[in-house]
């Protein structure tokens, strides 16, 4: 048992404050088995969290209502327990199967609807025994002793960078190791369970964030990396942001190079555009609004094969059907002779010496890292472990790089979310994701500066408890109307510069630093208020602002009441709710030494033959989902390796 029995009565006392006595249908928190469920998800959190949250109910058991108020406080460390003691909350009852005849949840698809798994030739399963072998993936549970290996590359990371250069490399005759912080997951892992899922493919069991814990960063583990839980847009980088990256910044690869590397990251992503026909009510009343208002928007392509609709993207594709890094590049890499180490996390790099050194930790029986470690060695090391942790190992190594921008140049793509409710069912949470974008909103597609995208998101009830207003009567309330809810977020193209910095506890938990500056928070407020328009041109029957304590806005108090609310509109963290899905930067490329960290092809400046190759060589954000730019840029940089370091 991980609560004492004080802190377990707090915790039904905040189950209750969440849901008083089964609100309007919904079961009591007790018969629901909420509170089984918050405590497993206080004992599967890294011990410093286990023991915060812990502190947390003792102190909500003396005053309850120090946190039931508290996201509406002016003091900053009053707004944060109130709100991660609230988001445990929602996401233990709504997890609950009890809960959801009362939301209209239908639940998951496994072992209910019939959907054939498709097969994956050379799909990256673990062999037994933990032999490090050529096409082989490992686990470091299964490795029992220290291990040395030796290789011509190695590859940290197998996310949509780290996937792609290491099949570029070892296509290429390379004997490539790659190295993965992760478990190796497949669809067979993936239950479609909110509270089985989230700790198995997010980092920091899904509770990374950044300013304090403002901003939830999810960011993905596993083979992979973020690409399992990505909604599979397929959207090159725009030609305002390539042709500002070469005017400020010295990329030196023209439009034909480009234009080449997308259509191949393209095809091996099988990317196809969205039938109209698989446009869902979420997406719909976005493109109504649109409409409405004279707004440009786009029914994009995504990458998947004959998607069934189920809706889980962000939680694991469990029929193969979303065509991520572990369904293609991956299997490519095998095919072709690499070597994969999952449950390997690296944390230590040596890059001044012929053989360079990557020390990693491997896991224990639990999967947690544990004592034993894994010593790779190569001429060539490639960092892809994503924009945060590409940072904090090179930082954990001594390596700000000779302009000393390492981690102080982070952009988010901060996101507001703005919910609507209509009078008829959307069922947002089934189909395709994403299949309308309003891009009349983002001038940075042509100019390579300021605006937004607008994309309508849905989640199932857990995730989405967590991100409706309120608490009590008022959350139930929604929560019972849920599916006739919509949503969307904006996508914001900062300019913001954030910073990330080893963890001083736990150097696998990085600090990330950021708040929107002035200029990005104007753009936050008015891609709010542009969303609440679009839903009210689109029949909502009221909008639900992203603000701690905001009232909804009613279609009858019409675009005075919107402006209203903004006005009174607090933008400050954690009474803002702000959510990222796309850290970036970190390491940007550039000609100038004094204002990048590697060259346009990745290489670090003043390391030989250490390359990044993941979202964090990005000088600026992108402004658009960035899975198809990172690859590029990654075979770009593999192929680099091979024309200069080769055989």
């Amino acid at each position: 048992m991980t609560l004492s029995p004080a802190e377990r009565q707090s915790a039904l006392a905040l189950l209750d404050a969440l849901v008083p006595h089964g609100a309007g249908g919904l079961p009591d928190p007790r018969a629901a088995g909420a509170l089984e469920a918050f405590e497993r998800l206080v004992a599967g959190l890294p011990s410093p969290d286990r023991w915060l949250f812990r502190g947390l109910l003792r102190a909500f058991g003396v005053a309850p209502r120090l946190f039931l108020d508290g996201q509406g406080s002016r003091l900053r460390p009053r707004r944060l327990a109130a709100a991660a003691l609230r988001s445990l909350a929602c996401l233990a009852y709504y997890t609950r199967p009890a809960t959801w005849p009362a939301t209209g949840y239908d639940g998951p698809f496994l072992g209910r609807v019939a959907v054939d798994v498709l097969p994956v030739a050379d799909e990256p399963v673990p062999t037994p025994g933990g032999r490090i072998a050529p096409g082989t993936v490992a686990r470091g549970r299964d490795i029992d002793r220290d291990a040395r290996v030796r290789a011509d590359v190695v590859v940290v990371g197998t996310g949509a960078g780290g996937a792609a250069a290491a099949a570029t490399l070892a296509e290429a005759g390379l004997d490539v190791l790659v190295l993965e912080a992760g478990p190796a997951l497949g669809a067979r892992d993936f239950t479609q369970r909110e509270e089985e899922m989230l700790p198995l493919l997010f980092a920091e069991r899904g509770l990374r964030s950044a300013g304090d814990g403002a901003i939830p960063v999810l960011q993905g583990r596993g083979l992979g990396g973020s690409t399992l839980h990505n909604t599979g847009l397929v959207w090159r980088a725009p030609p305002g942001i390539l042709d500002r990256w070469r005017r400020e910044h010295g990329l030196d690869a023209p439009d034909r190079e480009l234009d080449s590397l997308f259509a191949e990251v393209e095809a091996t992503l099988r990317a196809t555009p969205i039938r109209q026909d698989e446009v869902n009510a979420n997406n719909a009343a976005v493109r109504r609004g649109a409409e409405a208002l004279g707004l440009r928007f786009r029914v994009p392509h995504h990458a998947r094969v004959d998607c069934c609709g189920c809706g889980y993207c962000m939680i694991g594709c469990a029929y193969n059907r979303k065509q991520s890094a572990l369904t293609t590049w991956l299997p490519r890499a095998l095919r072709a002779g690499a070597r994969v180490v999952a449950e390997a996390a690296a944390f230590a790099l040596d890059p001044d010496r012929p053989r360079k050194r990557v020390l990693a930790r491997l896991a224990g029986r639990d999967g947690r890292p544990g004592r034993r470690l894994l010593v790779a060695e190569a001429p060539i090391v490639v960092v892809a472990a994503g924009a945060i942790d590409t940072a904090a190992l090179l930082l954990r190594s001594g390596l700000r790089g000779e302009s000393g921008l390492v981690g102080r140049t982070l952009r988010l793509h901060p996101s507001p979310a703005v919910g609507a409710v209509f009078d008829d069912p959307v069922d947002g949470y089934r189909g395709v994701p994403h299949s309308v974008i309003v891009d009349g909103t983002a001038p940075f597609l042509e100019t390579g500066r300021d605006g937004y995208l607008v994309l309508p998101v849905a989640a199932p009830p857990g995730l989405g408890s967590t991100l409706l207003p309120g608490a009590g009567p008022r959350h139930a309330e929604y929560m019972r109307r849920y599916r006739h809810l919509a949503a969307a977020v904006a996508l914001v193209h900062d300019e913001t510069c954030g910073r990330v910095r080893p963890g001083i506890l736990d150097a696998a938990r990085p600090r990330i630093d950021y708040w929107p500056d002035r200029h990005d928070l104007a753009a936050i407020r008015d891609a709010v208020r542009r969303i609440a328009e679009l839903y009210l041109a689109a029949g909502a029957r009221e909008v639900l602002l992203p603000f701690f304590g905001a009232p909804p806005v009613r279609a009858r108090d019409g675009l005075a009441g919107l402006d209203a609310a903004l006005a009174a509109a607090r933008f400050e963290p954690f009474t803002l709710s702000l959510s990222s899905v796309h850290p970036q930067g970190t390491c940007p490329l550039g000609a100038d030494r004094r204002r990048s960290v590697v060259s346009p092809v990745g290489e670090m400046h003043g390391h030989r033959g250490l390359f990044v190759a993941d979202a964090s060589v990005f000088p600026t954000s992108i402004g658009v989902p960035p899975q198809v730019t990172t690859m590029a840029l990654a075979v770009r940089t593999a192929r680099h390796i091979v024309a200069r370091y080769g055989r």
